[in-house]
């Protein structure tokens, strides 16, 4: 009965620090992992809009599981939109920002933020030469998915092999225009 209760006793001071230990750790690296994650964020916005991190500020208009957008300036102007969208891939989610123009005619720039697609497939969709197609790009009418080079500016050139990826990435930009420039017109309207 003793060596019972001495060993719940010691359980449950160990429990009891061990809870303090992982608590305090916890709170220690919480703002570490939210700092870093706005850091991200930054330099996704310049990566996808052209935002000058010394002279131009953002704010989110929206803040959704799926879906965000964020509202770049310069002084008061707006300078552009980040759009953020997610979507099935064919391993998991995938996960992208890109920029638009302020009157939503023209991409900027996309930048993949997560993906779990197949190595050297699906994960082509993270590749430079990929990326590159996606400056310039029309946004005022839904872009197109092509095998062959594209011959217009709302035509985007399929990853050879990851036709469901690529697929998946110009699905995400659609829908996510479509909401955005929803808001957008709801917002001006105020």
């Amino acid at each position: 009965m003793k060596e019972s209760l001495r060993m719940i006793i010691v359980l449950t001071i160990f429990a009891a620090l061990s809870g303090g230990v992982l608590g305090w750790f916890n709170s220690y690296t919480e703002k570490r992992v939210e700092m870093n994650k706005l850091r991200d964020l930054q330099e996704s916005l310049q990566a996808v809009t052209k935002m000058d991190p010394k002279t131009d500020t953002y704010e989110n208009l929206v803040k959704e599981k799926d879906f965000e957008v964020y509202r770049i300036l310069s002084g008061t102007e707006t300078k552009a939109y980040a759009i953020v969208g997610e979507g099935n891939g064919y391993q998991d989610k995938i996960r992208l920002i890109f920029g638009v123009t302020p009157d939503f005619s023209e991409i900027i720039a996309l930048k993949i933020l997560e993906e779990k697609e197949t190595p050297g497939l699906g994960a082509k969709i993270e590749s430079p030469e990929y990326l590159a197609q996606w400056s310039g790009k029309g946004a005022d009418s839904p872009l197109e998915l092509v095998k062959e080079k594209p011959k217009t500016r709302y035509q985007v050139q399929a990853i050879t092999g990851a036709t469901i990826s690529s697929t998946t990435v110009v699905n995400i930009v659609n829908k996510s225009l479509e909401r955005a420039r929803k808001l957008i017109k709801k917002e001006e309207g105020k």
